[in-house]
């Protein structure tokens, strides 16, 4: 990298507050790794007292391989190796480092009311988090689940601690019977956390900012990280902000990068006032702005500023190249959402490979479906960043779980999962009467089965069958010693049968598909050889607990799907941004309110900064959404762009309209008027009729036959929705009720 003037101020200022307010593709992080180089090589600062955090593990992971490579130096394999080398890591993966640090030291009984764990703590996801606050609602609270929804719980628990307000606290914002309802929830799943010895990602800030409060772990960390560096500084929430400043307070030695037009996180707590913030803490700070960028071509920039400007909050600055002028913008306005699909495909088919040159994006995941059917029958490899996570695959999650207790046998959520897995006849009278015993008396549930002999309410084969668990469990535990983390993997798959369980009645490609998944499992445990064998467990569940679906992109020859916001850190040489009409994209619930709405500009403005060289943008006029067809005009986002500029994609390039499977089939090109309402009424008398299935006959692990995917199996059913697997790579979402699927 030749640093330019704005970039080598910014390298070149080490002491004191910097704020480096960048835009897309200016080459920030390089600019980072070159600054951490300047301070190492020429001002001989010691690396172990760099601290450099971002948001993703790909981000990090890129910092620490390009200073490595600069100061010629191994990068190390994880954070608990990293010795004379600057912190490069996630918030949270610094965060859990810390509390393991304090845990693991002689303060840490000191502490244990504030934190509340000890070291060996599992994380919870969202999953496990709704699992303990479905309980809580169900048995201890006696709620009706479906009044008092526990995903909508959590999101109100989430909202409180990133505001931090604990449980205690949140007594006092109590306002409305839902919010009593809340507190009352809040409190009783702070103490399920503590009891499980376990913490959710919530946590991990919060009780890094609580412990940080504290003068003698604040000084300690004070002196061993002097120089602070967070990069996307934008997406930070307030106990994110509250822990740098903490930690920057005695040298203020902090530099932050800032990007407002990139700031699209705001539902997850990401607040954009934090830079107002900044400026008030650090008066002194000095301000560099990096305007060139060095991804797009000049076209694409030129576009991507005349959508961002519209926006009245945003802190001015010209985003430049020296690239290319490019192409124009290709724009494709479909007459239905299946053609739309169709032309994406046949454009992609057209450009040939490589395909990872290709990335779609859309506003939500759910948009994915009739792009990926086109792509299947183009018989075009792709990969969705969301669908069918690798770690919520019921074999994933249950080996997990196994590794999860032997880990720590205070995780109930784990133990629930695994402990008539396969079956052991431990059926649910007895889960529900040691859940009774567990409430009663404040029990974890691997003290009710070390003394299930005093439980009087079982009889001697419900006893028996726990015995012979615990007997399992103890044989793993000792094992775990002993051995590496992969031969723990297969002694536990080997001691509870656990292949056979699960393959058991399988076809051949649905039993090979489960068996890989596994493989997959091992190979991923192989990384972690060389530590000792309980520190490589610990280590591996705290990675794969901070996974994100960024971790998961490889360099394979596949077009990629996503949300935008998943995009935020990627880029492409080809990138469609679908789904561009108005209620959609901008929402409809943001054109009620001008701040989400500038946020939904932004997030245009970051899809359309990840291509490099060209970039298609796609409407349909009708769409099947929600289960009816609606018509709405083109996004606002479109008509901010000069049509002086704008290539409109000539559909009968890409596609046979005689042979479309569009509802438009029917009606005459020649004499259909789109917009006049004689039409629509039209064509509201041609829309396709759907079979109206019988719901009472479907269940999960029914396998059905479909006329385009052949003969697989539902794999998750949601009253009318159903998930399918088609194969091992696809799984679709199904409306079972109207889908043209049958019973085999």
């Amino acid at each position: 990298m030749q640093a330019n003037e704005k970039q080598l101020e910014a390298i070149q200022k080490i002491e004191w507050p910097l704020l480096i307010i960048a835009w897309a593709g200016s080459w920030k992080t390089a600019t980072l790794t070159k600054r951490v180089e300047n301070m190492i090589k020429n001002h001989k600062i010691n690396p172990a007292s760099i601290l450099m955090v971002t948001f993703t593990n790909k981000a990090a992971n890129e910092m620490r391989e390009r200073v490595a490579k600069t100061l010629w130096i191994s990068t190390p394999k994880n954070i608990y190796a990293n010795k004379n080398f600057p912190l490069i890591w996630t918030f949270h993966s610094i965060w859990i480092f810390m509390l393991k640090e304090i845990l693991s030291s002689s303060i840490w009984e000191e502490v244990w009311e504030i934190i509340q764990v000890k070291k060996d703590f599992v994380i919870y996801d969202e999953q496990d988090k709704q699992s303990v606050l479905k309980s809580i609602i169900k048995t201890k609270l006696n709620l009706d689940e479906k009044e008092y929804p526990a995903k909508q719980i959590s999101f109100h628990i989430s909202n409180a601690k990133n505001s931090l307000v604990t449980a205690k606290a949140y007594e006092k914002q109590i306002d409305n019977s839902f919010k009593e309802i809340v507190f009352q929830v809040y409190t009783e799943y702070e103490k399920e956390l503590s009891q499980n010895n376990s913490l959710d990602f919530d946590d991990i800030l919060i009780k890094t900012y609580s412990l940080l409060r504290i003068e003698k772990v604040l000084d300690f960390y004070q002196e061993k990280y002097k120089f602070l560096m967070v990069d996307e500084y934008q997406d930070t929430n307030l106990p994110q902000y509250e822990i740098v400043k903490l930690l920057a307070s005695k040298y203020r030695n902090l530099a932050v990068v800032w990007d407002d037009a990139q700031s699209i996180y705001s539902w997850r707590g990401a607040d954009m006032r934090n830079i107002i913030n900044f400026k008030k803490d650090y008066p002194e700070a000095l301000v560099v702005k990096l305007e060139q960028n060095y991804r797009s071509t000049k076209n694409i920039i030129s576009w991507a500023n005349s959508v961002i400007k519209n926006n009245a909050t945003w802190i001015k600055k010209e985003l430049w190249t020296a690239n290319d002028t490019g192409e124009f913008i290709n724009l494709v306005e479909a007459p239905d959402d299946k053609i739309e699909a169709k032309v994406i495909a046949s454009i992609i088919e057209q450009k040939w490979k490589p395909f990872k040159d290709d990335l779609i994006l859309y506003r939500l995941n759910a948009q994915s479906r009739q792009i990926e059917e086109a792509l299947i029958q183009k018989n075009i490899p792709y990969k969705v960043i969301w669908w069918l996570k690798f770690y919520e695959r019921k074999e994933i999650k249950d080996l997990l779980a196994y590794l999860k207790i032997i880990h720590n046998h205070n995780d109930a959520i784990s133990m629930k999962r695994i402990i008539n897995v396969p079956p052991r006849k431990i059926w649910t009278k007895t889960l529900d009467m040691m859940d009774i015993y567990k409430n009663n008396y404040s029990l974890n549930y691997f003290q009710i089965i070390e003394n299930i002999d005093e439980v009087e309410e079982l009889n001697n084969w419900a006893k028996s069958a726990v015995k012979n668990f615990s007997n399992i469990y103890k044989y793993l535990f000792n094992k775990s010693i002993e051995l590496t983390l992969p031969e723990l993997l297969r002694e536990i798959i080997k001691t509870v049968d656990y292949e056979n369980y699960l393959t058991e009645g399988l076809g051949n490609e649905e039993k090979e598909s489960k068996l890989q998944n596994i493989q997959e499992l091992e190979n991923l445990t192989s990384e972690y050889l060389w530590i000792e064998p309980r520190e490589a467990l610990w280590n591996f569940l705290e990675d794969i607990s901070l996974l994100t679906d960024m971790d998961k992109i490889d360099d394979s020859d596949f077009v990629t799907l996503m949300t935008i916001h998943t995009s935020k850190w990627l880029e492409e040489k080809r990138v469609f941004v679908t789904w561009l009409e108005e209620n959609i994209f901008p929402s409809f619930r943001s054109l009620q309110n001008t701040t989400e709405l500038e946020e939904e500009r932004r997030l245009m403005y970051v899809a359309m900064t990840r291509a490099k060289e060209e970039l298609y943008l796609s409407r349909a006029e009708e769409r099947f959404h929600f289960w009816e067809y609606i018509r709405n005009p083109e996004s606002r986002f479109l008509q901010e762009i000069d049509k002086n500029f704008i290539k409109y994609c000539d559909l009968s390039d890409y596609i046979d309209y005689n042979s479309s499977t569009s509802f438009f089939d029917s009606i005459s090109s020649s004499n259909f008027n789109f917009w006049e309402e004689s039409s629509w009424t039209s064509l509201k008398n041609v829309i396709k009729k759907f079979p109206q299935n019988d719901l009472s006959k479907f269940w999960v692990w029914t396998k059905v036959s479909h006329p385009k995917f052949w003969n697989w199996i539902i794999t998750e059913l949601n009253w009318e929705i159903a998930s399918i697997a088609f194969s091992w790579i696809w799984i679709k979402k199904m409306n079972i009720k109207i889908a043209p699927v049958k019973i085999v």
